[in-house]
């Protein structure tokens, strides 16, 4: 009786503790602003024209560690498409190589960008690298390329950020 006791006490901790193995140690949820420069390029009928023309660009992200080497990342971005403002809403998968001293990322980014009254899905890929500056802030740096699918013709934008991220433990 004791034995039978004691492996549905087993079986009912590794039900409970499994989901939190599948995380690493110090993965939480993070929360992030960053500033840097976004470079639009190419026009439609809807949204203006421009050529690289750069403007200061910044958001904030939110990381949410699925498993040691997943993140996804929601986050708003603002910026500047021509001399109209431009609001990015995306969902980043981030697939992370762990270093010793710092985390390289690489992944994809779908989202919806709003320009004026127009509102346009796109998609992208991103890379970059965080590492910690103290037990509960990181600093990260990344670029992103993405796709803007407006019209007949694809507008291409490209984010370089900095910025830091608020861990939770």
């Amino acid at each position: 009786m004791k034995s039978k006791a004691l492996r549905i006490l087993l079986t009912a901790a590794l039900v409970v503790l499994s989901p939190i193995a599948g995380l690493a140690a110090g993965d939480s949820v993070g929360l992030g602003v960053a500033l840097g420069a976004a470079f639009p390029q190419g026009s439609t009928t809807a949204i203006a024209s421009t050529d690289w023309q750069g403007s200061f660009n910044w958001g904030f992200y939110v990381n949410i560690p699925i498993i040691s080497t997943l993140q996804l990342t929601p986050s708003s971005e603002l910026y500047k498409f021509g001399d109209q403002n431009a609001t990015d809403m995306a969902l980043a998968f981030k697939f992370i190589v762990p270093l010793s001293r710092f985390d390289l990322y690489a992944g994809f980014v779908p989202g919806l960008t709003a320009v004026s009254d127009v509102v346009a899905p796109h998609m992208g890929i991103l890379a970059g690298f965080a590492m910690t500056l103290v037990s509960n802030l990181d600093l990260f740096v990344q670029g992103k390329y993405k796709w803007l699918f407006q019209g007949e013709d694809n507008i291409r934008v490209l984010h370089l950020n900095a910025g830091v991220l608020f861990n939770f433990y």
